[in-house]
Formats: structure tokens, sequence, C-alpha cells
């Protein structure tokens, strides 16, 4: 073993077998948040067993992430039952993304590294709290995107998670003591105090609007949905989506309202100087998940009614919400002027693949958005030296890159 291997073993080996194992255990229970999420099941209860059989699969013999479909063949121990090829596609999907992230932020192969120079500056260790919530981040993704893609819904309760998460991971990256990389603490735009005060203004204006939703004292929007539409409709087929939008437009005033107040009061406090890092961090958060979630709603409220029917999920508003929540204000808007175009590449790859197949009959399924807002997020998160690159060339002289 030549020296140059040992020391990229005694390096970078131990950091990417974990991330392998790491994504192999994270892919074996993104199985389980998929498969029952798509039904509305619980994924703490009953634990995993067949389907078939009710045989009880238990982890570290059966349950055993990246290799326990392959120890029992494809099939039930006990009753023989084929196992689907999916469960074992995720577990290795995912296991090899988190090595590729790996690879893409800090470079160990010597291929070039195409995420944020921040995380490669930083060494890995002092930014350990930001690289995990990227892996958290497509963790969701992944789960999100395949739900969606099964069902046209993303469970409200996987983009909740994201959304309050993913600040704290930016809270606690604060707290580290990282090297500043070309003036920057955090690979975020970092708010001042008014930035500070308009984010705990916004976290109350949001209490407050769920608070009054959850009483009964606001309208839910679309609440009479399954008076109208049928199991298997669309619910483009709702005939009352532009009333809805009104419910909606008072839910998000009061949300606004409380970013306005709470950032028009922070004024006050500007001549303390910049907030301390860990503040301004969480309070990045906030504002990439208010910008996050408000550019696909505004998307969705005017094109409801423009069209007069459901233009855009809530759950894509709230997923490009929990993007925001970790990457700032910036990327969510990028990603989700991208997202067109990767629907677009994928829509023309599965119609290149029905003509190849003989199967093309003019038109393609109906797809759901979220999978592509998704994927758009992680090209700008993993991709980011390009994008910036070419940002720069084209826009840099009108729009700086912000950082």
């Amino acid at each position: 073993m030549s020296p140059e291997t040992q020391l990229f073993l005694l390096e970078h080996g131990g950091p990417m077998l974990l991330l392998l194992l790491l994504g192999g255990s994270m892919g074996s229970f993104l199985n389980v948040v998929v498969d029952r999420g798509s039904r509305g099941a619980s994924i703490v209860r009953p634990g995993s067993r067949c389907p078939n059989c009710g045989m009880r699969l238990r982890f570290g013999r059966e349950n055993l992430p990246l290799l326990g479909w392959i120890m029992l063949r494809g099939q039930c121990k006990q009753c023989r039952l084929p196992i689907p090829l999916r469960y074992l596609a995720m577990e290795w999907g995912v296991a090899l993304a988190f090595v590729g992230v790996y690879q893409l932020a800090f470079d160990p192969m010597g291929w070039g590294a195409t995420m944020d120079p921040w995380l490669e500056a930083t060494g890995g260790r002092d930014g350990v709290f930001f690289f995990l919530g990227v892996l958290v981040l497509l963790s969701g993704f992944f789960a999100a995107g395949a739900i969606d893609f099964r069902t046209y819904h993303i469970p409200m309760w996987i983009t909740t998670a994201l959304a309050i998460s993913m600040p704290v991971f930016l809270l606690a990256q604060g707290l580290v003591d990282a090297r500043p990389v070309g003036g920057r603490l955090l690979p975020v735009p970092l708010p001042g105090w008014v930035g500070v005060g308009a984010a705990i203004g916004g976290v109350l204006g949001t209490l407050l609007a769920n608070s009054l939703l959850w009483r009964g004292l606001l309208p839910q929007s679309f609440a009479d949905y399954d008076q109208f539409v049928e199991d298997g409709e669309v619910l483009a087929e709702y005939p009352y989506a532009r009333r809805e939008m009104g419910k909606e437009l008072v839910f998000c005033a009061i949300i606004v309202s409380g970013f306005a107040i709470g950032g028009i009061l922070a004024q006050s406090f500007q001549y303390l100087g910049d907030p301390p890092i860990w503040l301004a961090g969480s309070a990045a958060g906030v504002i990439g998940w208010a910008t996050g979630a408000a550019v696909v709603w505004l998307v969705r409220i005017v094109g409801t009614l423009w069209l007069g029917q459901e233009a855009m999920g809530l759950g894509d508003v709230h997923l490009m919400g929990g993007a925001g929540a970790l990457l700032g204000w910036f990327a969510p808007l990028l990603a989700f002027a991208l997202a067109p175009f990767v629907a677009l590449c994928w829509l023309s790859g599965l119609a290149v693949v029905a003509k190849c197949r003989g199967r093309w009959s003019g038109e393609l399924p109906p797809m759901p958005f979220g999978p592509h807002l998704a994927l758009a997020t992680m090209a700008v998160v993993l991709c980011h030296r390009p994008i910036q690159a070419a940002w720069q060339a084209w826009f840099g002289e009108v729009l700086p890159w912000p950082h």
C-alpha cells in the first residue's frame, strides 16, 4: 500500500465508512417512512415485519441495512414473499449520497469540490453541524419526494420537522468557534438586528396564526374538500379554489405582520453592533424558511386566483420552507427558478424512454412538482461553485452573489 493510500485511509477512510453506514441506516428508516407515510400509517408501531406472514424483522439480522436484502436473496425468510428491490435501492442510494456529499464538500479524492468553499475551508470539524444539516435535509427530500411521487401529497410532519430542525443546526454551527472564510462565519447570508427582530416576530406570528387556526378562530382552507372531490380525483377539480385563497391570505397576513413588527421594533438595537453569530444564524434560518415558503405560496395564490383551480400544493410550500431554513433566503429562490428546468429534463427523459420502448401515447402522466423542487435545491447545494461562477459571469455586475 502506497504512502498516499495510507494517508488517504487515515484521514478520510473512517469518515467515509461512517457516512456509508449512517446513510444505509437512514435509508432503511426512510423505507419505513415512505411505505407507511404513503398510507398515512404510524412510522413507530408496529415494528418492521413481513406484510404477508407477519414475521418480525430483527435489526441486525433480517433487517440489516445495506446487506439484509442481499442476505435474504430478496425474499421473506419465512414465507418467501418477494421483497421489492426499491428497499435495497433506497438504502444504497442514501448511503452513496452521504458519501457523495462528503466528496463534493471536502474533495478527499482530489477531483475538485463543488459545494460552498466555506465547508472545505473549515476542514470538516468546524463545519460539522452545517454538514449534518445538509445530510438531514437530503434525507427529508428523499422521503418527501418519494411519497409525493407515489401519492401527490407531502406529509406535513416531514416538512414541519425540517422547518424546526434546520435553524437549530445553524444555531449550533454558530456556537462553534469556526474560522472566518472570506469574511463569512456561516455559509448563509447573516442578518443584522433588524433581521433578528423580524425573525423573532415572524416566529411569534406563525405561532399565533396556527393557534388561531387550531382553535377554529381562523377558517381552514379546503376544509370541505371531501364533499366535492371523490377518491381518486385530483385537488384541481375542487370548484371553489379562488374562495379558499382568501382564507390563506388572512393566515399569511398574520405571519407577515409578525415579521414587519419585529423588524421595526428591532431597529432600536442597532447601536449594539452585530448580533451574536448563533443568534444571527438561527435568524437566517427563520428568514430563509419564510422566503422559501413565501415564493411558492405567492405562486400558489396568484396562480389559483388566475386559473380558478389549485396551482401548487401546500406541501411544496412547506418543502421549500424547510430548505430555506438551513440554506438561507437566496438558495430557495434560485432553486425555485431552476425547478421547472429540472422538471422539463425529467419529462423529456420519460418521453424518450417511452418512445424507445414503443409505449409513447403522445401524452405524459401528471407529475408532482415536489421531487423537482427537491432535486433543484440539492443541485444548488451540491453544485454551489459552478452555479456561483455562472451567476457572477452573467449577473455579477448588476446582482452580486449574496454573502
